[in-house]
């Protein structure tokens, strides 16, 4: 792969954007002909339906790019661990990658708070690793070794808000909050934003993420006066909860966080996310490129993308499947320019850092990224949009230009 800098990555890649036969995407072996990356995502606990959609976006790009030839001519191998939906088996699987896999890399790609508890062991073991972190809370905490190429509620937070007051109305809402480390950076954001955009919160409920039963707490959102809901959380309980507020009939207009527009989620609870007024979502621009404008500057690379991954897997991606993809992208741009000295592997990890801090100008699913040494977060074009569901499909209700 030819090295380039500063421009949209689906094009750097050069990718072939067709199905692919599956190439080794997950072993601990390799060598020195080989850039193996860490990988960690549910499997098994929780929070499957975030992590096994992200390690289908990875492996598609990592196939793409072995096929095209790899990255300075090594192969990519992806060393998948399972975090089992825990912040201390996140911890650990990421301990093993660095002594024994010897991973010049890490990626942590399920949720805010199981990604949280790598970065102490990032630090500790000087290794540069991904965070998936949807909280702007930890961005001055990631030290000289985590990053986070992805986005932050402070950024985003303003899209549902105005949707809700500009378009709706809307001068009072109610929160429902996860009990997570992204539950707390929303409930922060949240009570920051909302007053400055004219809203009032008048109530603000907690939920942990496995919770199956929310109708204490609707209830007191439904006696509290609330216009609105705005159901904060990354785990299966936040898309539980529309159904039981929709069974207790609180037909109040509800919006939500990036996770409840997972594709699972949508499918088990379909019929509640269309009852009037229809649910409305955080999502990402690969999921709705077909009704982005012809001018959009994202849609050909979420175009390419997504039928690629139509061809791979016979289903269209959504937000974690762009995550995946792009958590490779973001390596594999780094690994490009720092072509680090596999035979050190200490030194190579510190090549590798130094290249993440230099990324400039890079155009992911989710936003475009220009790092530095004191700044591991760096999005500077954000891509969020909103979405809402009907026969059974998302429909485009607003951009973050709109």
């Amino acid at each position: 792969m030819k090295r380039t800098r500063g421009r949209t990555i689906a094009l750097v890649l050069c990718l072939a954007l067709v199905a692919l036969a599956a190439l080794p995407g997950c072993s601990s072996g390799g060598d020195s002909d080989t850039y193996k990356i860490g990988f960690i995502a549910s499997q098994t606990g929780p929070y499957t339906a975030l992590g096994l959609p992200a390690i289908d976006g990875a492996r598609l790009v990592v196939d793409q790019i072995n096929a095209a030839g790899g990255v300075n001519g090594k192969m990519l191998e992806l060393v998948l661990y399972d975090d089992k939906g825990t912040a201390t088996d996140t911890a650990l699987a990421a301990q093993k990658l660095i002594e024994v896999d010897r991973v010049p890399t890490v990626a942590c790609i399920t949720a805010t708070g199981l990604s949280h508890g790598m970065v102490p062991t990032l630090n500790e073991n000087k290794t540069p690793g991904l965070i998936m972190s949807g909280t702007g809370l930890i961005d001055a905490s990631l030290g000289a070794w985590a990053f986070k190429p992805t986005s932050s509620e402070k950024d985003y937070i303003p899209l549902p808000l105005g949707y809700l007051k500009d378009d709706l109305g809307v001068s009072t809402c109610a929160g429902m909050i996860e009990n997570s480390g992204y539950g707390e950076g929303g409930e922060h954001y949240l009570d920051l934003v909302a007053p400055t955009m004219g809203i009032t919160v008048v109530q603000k409920q907690h939920f942990d993420p496995a919770a199956t039963d929310m109708t204490p707490q609707l209830a007191n959102i439904k006696a509290s006066g609330a216009e609105a809901i705005f159901i904060w959380g990354s785990g299966p309980a936040g898309a539980l909860a529309v159904k039981q507020a929709r069974e207790m009939g609180i037909m109040l207009p509800i919006v939500t966080t990036p996770a409840q527009a997972s594709s699972s989620y949508m499918e088990s609870f379909k019929q509640f996310y269309e009852m009037e007024p229809s649910l409305v979502s955080i999502d990402s621009k690969l999921t709705m490129w077909q009704q982005l404008p012809a001018s959009d500057p994202d849609r050909a690379l979420c175009q390419q993308f997504d039928e690629a991954f139509v061809a791979r897997y016979n289903r269209h991606p959504a937000m974690w499947e762009a995550i995946g993809a792009q958590f490779i992208m973001f390596i594999a741009d780094g690994l490009d320019r720092a072509n680090p000295d596999l035979s050190d592997i200490v030194k190579a990890r510190g090549q590798l850092r130094d290249a993440y801090e230099q990324t400039a100008n890079l155009s992911l699913f989710m936003g475009t990224h220009t790092m530095s040494p004191t700044d591991h977060y760096g999005r500077i074009v954000h891509k969020e949009v909103l979405v809402t569901y009907q026969d059974g499909r998302k429909v485009l209700v607003k951009t973050m230009t709109d």
